[in-house]
């Protein structure tokens, strides 16, 4: 799909998912999921369901061979519940059917006995001697320990310290589109049409389910009508490929909102204990940090976000001595995966607000506090790592003091305005040891088209977008003669997951690194045809030309030398940009970006709203400015909806929260205006020259506005999203009467 077609169509309201068009014959799938959080399987018949006419498959964790499970770093989830319920709407078994009404009667039809475990539902709480397991490992899923010089001696030469806690919510991605897909299976393999950040692995993971050759599985992973991270791990997807290999016919599966809600995978809650100190001219000494994650019933991406979130827990700041401890533990309570921010968010917005209540214990204005602190250009990571130098973080620094002020209202007796600020890093694309190299494919195709291939894949974030106008700066063509093909293992060519913030800065490294081979073949192809040196020829809009003989139209279209020439073709391959280090998972690459929120607080009823909100990145000169400022401005929106609306409450083990009239996500009516003032500059030397925009704004937009709270109240939170209750109470505290 061409991108402005794609555009057109979600104005109109005609885009489709990979789930509508299904096939003539296709079959509709259903599930049977689990009522209780925890439980051991007793029975579980299928029988009746499996004689209902219309039902042509049921499958259990009987049809999955016994040693398959899923999952990253830790392999620890079945597709089909085994033996054991972890979670309330965990899948037990799955109908293929002709109609989605007796796919639902079959569901109906199976009888199953569960007997019920101790609730496991407070992190803290799993990890005590006693505790029910979860898994044969015990509870705690990961754990992370770092240290650097003398903590202890060094509060104790601090002038001032200050400790803080911050527990942070539950956030649901809340994508438009739900989890699903359509399966075909073929008499040797399968096509998979499932939203996915990573169809080369998705292919590999259903293939090694179902006891196929990777060839004979065909992902299509793209367009995504939306993920934020609750795509990028397996979800659906190997159960609908079983359903459609066990029936040999097509089989649509969707979830409806209240399974996705209870199903997919949610941020990660933090609880965060900092203490934190400086010396009497405002430098920064000391840190320590215990940090305890609740990560719901199964590791997903557990490991790897709490790693992030340790490694950006000191901000951009530089600190002489640290230490940090971190505990993931297994609970009931759904499942936590990767979202957007992937730990970071949690752990920077807590140091944002430590660092703002030491400045004004120091005497301090926080923006300078920050500047003075700032980690110097060539430091080493925050764990010690090598990284690229960061010499424009005295730069964002000064360009979030520079700002405007804002001008508020006529004051009021009935509310309170504060601005809070943040200034923040996060590594960007994997740690050490993940995927960070890619491929991908430059071609031209027989149509006549200059095709960048990759497994990239769009999720609505921009990427076809960007991909065209790097390929338009790159080859000097017109729009017609470009194309951009990803979201598909037909790509031919592994791109690595689109997540991280990589996919931009993927495609550009990997187009100047095809660029100059593969257009060698296209010149020596056009030379040969028009039997004239290639220094004679030069490539523009349409085709080739040659220099000498200047006219409007090409001596030699591209579409005449594919048919000529045959599909030219470059296959490319960069390496990884990492650090390897043992013991952690560090990057090597960061992100730096400020934040400026303004807040109006209603003294009579607690309401927090969002007046005003300035995001600063540095991430170099934006490829195509308004998908970036679409990333900038939804990275806002979110940001209320972590610190101000959003959380999805468990009880016991039972989600709370089946729909959006309890699960509240900010709307238009919530968002203000928000100024997006891109820092362009990068160093000149700089490897990559950009960076990218997909989370290091809401990063940063979220800790501003939670000192920004701060600020008005006087009291910073210490449980997001700020709820009136707190703030009433904060207010009565310092004297403010309704």
């Amino acid at each position: 799909m061409n991108a402005v077609t794609g555009l057109e169509e979600k104005l109109r309201g005609s885009f489709r998912y990979l789930a509508e068009g299904q096939p003539v014959g296709t079959l509709h799938g259903a599930l049977l999921t689990s009522p209780l959080a925890h439980a051991t399987i007793r029975r579980l018949d299928v029988s009746a369901a499996r004689s209902l006419n219309g039902v042509h498959a049921v499958v259990t964790a009987a049809d999955v061979p016994s040693d398959f499970v899923m999952g990253t770093a830790i392999l620890d989830r079945p597709p089909l519940a085994r033996g054991k319920i972890r979670f309330q709407g965990e899948p037990m078994a799955a109908v293929a059917a002709e109609t989605q009404e007796i796919a639902n009667a079959a569901i109906a039809l199976i009888a199953f006995e569960l007997e019920p475990l101790p609730i496991v539902s407070a992190p803290g709480d799993a990890l005590n001697e006693g505790a029910a397991k979860l898994h044969d490992s015990g509870n705690l899923c990961s754990s992370f320990i770092y240290s650097r010089g003398k903590v202890d001696a060094d509060f104790e030469e601090c002038a001032h310290v200050i400790d803080h806690r911050l527990t942070t919510p539950r956030q649901v991605p809340a994508a438009m589109e739900l989890e699903g897909g359509i399966c075909i299976p073929s008499p040797t393999g399968i096509e998979l049409r499932a939203a996915t950040h990573s169809p080369f692995y998705t292919r590999s993971l259903i293939a090694s389910m179902l006891g196929l050759p990777e060839r004979d599985v065909r992902v299509i992973g793209s367009p995504i009508g939306g993920s934020y991270g609750g795509k990028e791990e397996i979800h659906i997807q190997p159960v609908l490929a079983l359903l459609a290999w066990t029936a040999r016919r097509p089989v649509r599966l969707i979830l409806d909102r209240p399974q996705s809600m209870a199903f997919a995978t949610t941020r990660h809650p933090f609880e965060i204990a900092l203490k934190i100190g400086c010396d009497r001219a405002g430098r920064l000494l000391a840190l320590a940090a215990d940090v305890l994650v609740d990560n719901g019933a199964y590791a997903s991406f557990g490991p790897e976000v709490l790693d992030t979130g340790m490694e950006c827990i000191q901000s951009a700041y530089a600190f002489k001595s640290v230490s940090l401890r971190g505990r993931l533990a297994y609970t009931n309570n759904g499942v936590g995966g990767a979202f957007r921010g992937f730990g970071a968010l949690q752990t920077l917005t807590a140091i944002e607000l430590a660092v703002d209540i030491l400045a004004r214990k120091a005497g301090h204005n926080p923006l300078t506090f920050r500047r003075i602190n700032l980690a110097g250009a060539n430091d080493p990571g925050p764990l010690g790592q090598a990284i690229i130098p960061q010499p424009e973080l005295p730069k964002v620094a000064d360009a979030l003091s520079a700002l405007p002020d804002w001008h508020d209202a006529k004051a009021s007796q009935r509310y309170l305005s504060g601005t809070g600020y943040a200034l923040v890093r996060k590594g960007e694309g994997f740690a050490g040891g993940g995927p960070n190299g890619a491929s991908g494919v430059l071609a031209l195709t027989l149509d006549g088209q200059v095709t960048f291939q990759s497994s990239l894949v769009e999720m609505g974030q921009g990427l076809e977008s960007t991909v065209r106008n790097i390929l338009l700066a790159s080859f000097d063509l017109g729009d017609a003669d470009i194309c951009c093909a990803t979201g598909s293992t037909d790509a031919g060519a592994d791109s690595g997951p689109t997540s991280a913030s990589r996919g931009t800065q993927i495609a550009l490294r990997l187009i100047r690194a095809g660029k100059m081979p593969f257009l060698e073949k296209l010149y020596v192809g056009a030379a040969e045809i028009l039997q004239v040196p290639m220094d004679a020829l030069r490539l523009g809009p349409g085709g080739f030309y040659q220099r000498m003989a200047p006219q409007n139209k090409p001596d030699l279209s591209l579409s005449d030398l594919a048919a000529s020439a045959g599909e030219i073709v470059t296959q490319i391959v960069i390496p990884g940009i990492e650090t390897m280090q043992a013991g952690a998972n560090v990057h090597t690459l960061f992100t730096a970006c400020a934040a400026r929120a303004r807040v109006r607080i209603d003294r009579w009823t607690g309401q927090v709203a969002c007046t005003g909100l300035d995001l600063l990145p540095a991430c170099g000169p934006p490829i195509s400015p308004v998908a970036f400022q679409g990333q900038m401005t939804g990275a806002g929106a979110q940001a209320l909806g972590f610190c101000l609306t959003e959380h999805q409450p468990y009880e016991e083990g039972m989600v709370m929260a089946s729909n959006f009239d309890s699960y509240f996500i900010p709307t238009i009516a919530d968002v203000p205006d928000i100024g997006v003032h891109p820092m362009t500059w990068l160093a000149p030397e700089d490897p990559v020259g950009i960076r990218g925009g997909g989370e290091i704004g809401l990063n940063a937009a979220a800790p501003a506005i939670a000192n920004a709270v701060a600020s008005a109240l006087d009291a910073a939170p210490t449980h997001l999203p700020v709820r009136p209750e707190w703030v009433l109470d904060a207010l009565a505290r310092q004297g403010h009467t309704p």
